[in-house]
This record gives structure tokens, sequence and C-alpha cells, in this order.
């Protein structure tokens, strides 16, 4: 008996292609329709120059990466209070206020929150209500389409209030400094106390809400 008789059917020896090896090697009629449009649009991309979109692994078409930049601490906080109950937003309501957030962010929050304390959640209900107030921008509409679809988590609401709270609290003790060394110069003594007593007062309770929501984040220690 040979030795590929004694190898079986099933078993030859000897070097031979892997069938997978080659993540083209699919004939294009059996690729899925999905498939034949990726590679018609790579084909187009890589002719203006761009490189390839690495959508293919040995099994074939993959999981293609989400567009753009990962989404900020913002913009996950819109998603997951999007999804979150009443309860998860009224708290985080406590902790980042509308004015801790620039535009667009200050918009759908503001109306996330308003809504919350209605008894209401949901994106399509914050559409409703910043179209209802005037305050549908383009803007707004596309932060507003972003978050829906950015993966927030609602049981992580408290770590992105911290992580948001965190870099405003770091930027208002930056400004208000700032502001303290130009007004030293100038200012009379009663005149810059109330600068700092003002100021003090506003960082305080910053810092206080960070605080309250590194506990929430389990962050803080006892």
């Amino acid at each position: 008996m040979t030795d590929t008789q004694k190898a079986g059917p099933h078993h030859e020896t000897g070097p031979h292609k892997n069938a997978d090896s080659d993540s083209h090697s699919t004939p294009p009629a059996h690729r899925s329709q999905i498939t034949d449009q990726l590679d018609r649009f790579n084909s187009a991309w890589v002719a203006q120059g761009h490189p390839p979109i690495g959508y293919r692994t040995d099994a074939g078409a993959g999981q293609l990466l989400p567009v753009g930049p990962p989404p900020d601490s913002c913009r996950l906080l819109l998603s997951g209070a999007l999804w979150a109950s009443q309860k998860a937003v009224k708290n985080a309501a406590t902790l980042v206020h509308p004015e801790d957030l620039d535009e667009p962010h200050r918009t759908i929050w503001a109306a996330i929150c308003a809504l919350a304390a209605r008894g209401i959640t949901g994106a399509q209900a914050v559409m409703d209500e910043i179209v209802r107030t005037g305050d549908a921008s383009q803007s707004v509409r596309d932060e507003l389409t972003q978050a829906t679809t950015a993966g927030g988590v609602p049981e992580a609401i408290p770590y992105y209030c911290a992580q948001i709270l965190a870099g405003h609290f770091r930027r208002a003790v930056e400004s208000h400094g700032t502001g303290l060394v130009g007004w030293c110069a100038t200012a009379g003594e009663d005149e810059l106390w109330e600068h700092i007593i003002t100021g003090g007062t506003r960082l305080r309770g910053l810092h206080d809400r960070l605080t309250a929501a590194r506990k929430g984040a389990g962050d803080a220690h006892e």
C-alpha cells in the first residue's frame, strides 16, 4: 500500500493551497451583494488616491469600522441618556448642567433633562422637543443623530459625567487663575477679594458635583 493510500482520501500528503488563504479567491458569483457593493466602492475609493478599506478578513467580508473619530464623553453622555431610565437621567442632571457643555451638546442635554423631569425619555421625544422649542438647528439635528447610535451605555452615565466635569473643573481653575493674575495689578482690594470669593464659590460647587460623580462612578475613596 502506498503512502497516499495509507493517508486516506481526506489526508492527502504533500503541500496544497489553502482555499481560505486568499481573501479574494471567492468567485464573484458566490459573493453576497453587499460584498460586491463594497468591492466596487473600494475600487473607486482607491482610484481617487485613498488607501484601501480593510473590510475583508480570511473568512470574507468583515465588520467595517465606524467612520470618523471615536465619540467623546459629551456625546456618550447624550447617547446613554437617550436609552436610560428617567431616574438615571434625573440623577445625571444634578451633576452635569447644560451650561457645563458646549453647543450642540448643551441644547440636546437641556432637552433630555427637561423631558426626564416630565417622565419622558427617548431619541424621538428629544427631537420633538428641540423642534418644539425652536432649537433644531442643523448642527443640533446632526449631533442628535450621531448620539443616537454612538453606543453610550446607560450604566456608564456616572463615568461620562465624571469625565466631563473633570475637564470642566480644570479649565475653570485655569480661567479663574488667569483672571486673577490680570486683576491683581489693577483691581482694588475689595474688588479683587470679591473676584476671589465669587470664583472660588463657583469652583467649589463644580468640585462638589465632580466628587458626587466620582462616587457614583465608584472612583471616590471612602
